[in-house]
């Protein structure tokens, strides 16, 4: 039966969903008008305080019948019978069975994304990438539970890649992470995910490498303008020059998409401003970071970090390690390090020669 109920459309399940659920409420609200109207008529006809009458009828509807409180008038006895035996137990089996049907429809609308969870204080996830868009969720959501800052955060991802539920690798994998089934775009469906009660929003572009993914970016940062939410807003931008537009927008944080390493997502809402400095790595202008072929001993490192910024030729930010060949990044300032050779930050309108920096360490 449930596999039958999976496999129909999206709307018809909802539809049924909305019937089961008020079905449910319309027999709970004539059960609990039977049990008053049997209460009170053994209450009137019978020589029983209301606790009793109460006490009898429950007792009766449920077929648990323990004997210590019964009717003894014909009055009570006809209502007994007429009430309980006749449409109280059915009314209750009835109930029974709406409940549990539409539970089962429940959780089938929950795993396809046709529930509205009530969430707030959430991490909201609007799109998928077209290409690896699983892997890639992945690894995000994997990332932002590894998060000292966001980990604890409910994590919901709307999108319209998953209409049969989220695959495993994301449901096993990754604690406390939903879906809704639906479009970024569409007001009604931000409104379903909680958009407004959110605390971090980030928007995916769909598409990397697709300078219309911009657009598309820029067309529900204004959608979540006009909802009023207040979440930090975290955007990724294909074109350099859509950032402004994109900004005036209401982005809090732009960045490039970067589908090998969701980190730097994760370390943009941790810490604002850092995906700037990340960014800047894989650039050719600005900021360079070169490597120079300079073998030092016993040398400590703040020494070297003093010696290369106070040249103004930048700041040594690595070394490799002249007897294991391992890259040691930002090592601690009192260590002595044996290197054969350093990663060096430089402006890229003043880069030195490997010469001039064997120079500055050597004195």
């Amino acid at each position: 039966m449930i596999s039958l109920l999976r496999r129909r459309p999206l709307r018809g399940t909802q539809t049924e969903g909305r019937m089961l659920h008020h079905a449910l409420w319309r027999s709970l609200g004539l059960l609990v008008l039977l049990v008053s109207l049997h209460t009170l008529i053994i209450w009137q006809v019978e020589p029983l305080g209301l606790a009793d009458a109460l006490w009898l009828t429950l007792s009766t509807i449920t077929t648990v019948g323990y004997g210590d409180v019964v009717a003894h008038t014909l009055p009570g006895r006809l209502a007994t019978v007429g009430l309980l035996y006749i449409g109280g137990i059915f009314l209750l089996a009835k109930t029974a069975g709406d409940y549990f049907d539409y539970r089962r429809i429940q959780q089938i609308l929950q795993q396809r994304g046709l529930w509205s969870w009530p969430m707030q204080d959430h991490i909201l996830i609007l799109n998928t990438p077209i290409k690896n868009g699983e892997l890639y969720l992945q690894r995000l959501t994997s990332q932002i539970r590894a998060s000292e800052q966001l980990g604890n955060l409910p994590i919901q991802i709307l999108t319209r890649a998953f209409p049969e539920g989220l695959p495993n690798i994301l449901c096993k994998e990754c604690d406390n992470v939903v879906h809704y089934h639906g479009q970024p775009e569409n007001p009604a469906d931000l409104d379903a995910t909680h958009a407004r009660q959110a605390r971090i929003i980030i928007i995916l572009a769909k598409d990397e490498y697709n300078p219309d993914s911009d657009g598309r970016t820029f067309d529900i940062l204004h959608r979540l303008r006009e909802l009023g939410t207040h979440a930090t807003k975290l955007v990724e931008c294909v074109e350099d020059r859509n950032r402004q537009r994109l900004k005036n927008a209401g982005a809090d944080i732009i960045i490039r998409p970067m589908r090998s390493y969701p980190e730097m997502l994760v370390r943009a809402l941790a810490a604002p401003g850092s995906e700037l400095i990340m960014q800047n790595m894989f650039t050719s202008s600005g900021d360079l970071y070169q490597r120079y072929e300079i073998t030092l001993r016993d040398k400590k490192w703040e020494d070297v970090v003093r010696a290369i910024l106070s040249a103004d030729y930048g700041l040594a930010v690595a070394y490799t390690d002249l007897e294991s060949g391992s890259l040691v990044c930002n090592p601690p300032a009192k260590s002595n390090i044996s290197a054969s050779a350093l990663y060096v930050m430089v402006r890229e309108e003043q880069c030195p020669t490997a010469e001039q920096i064997g120079r500055i360490l050597a004195t």
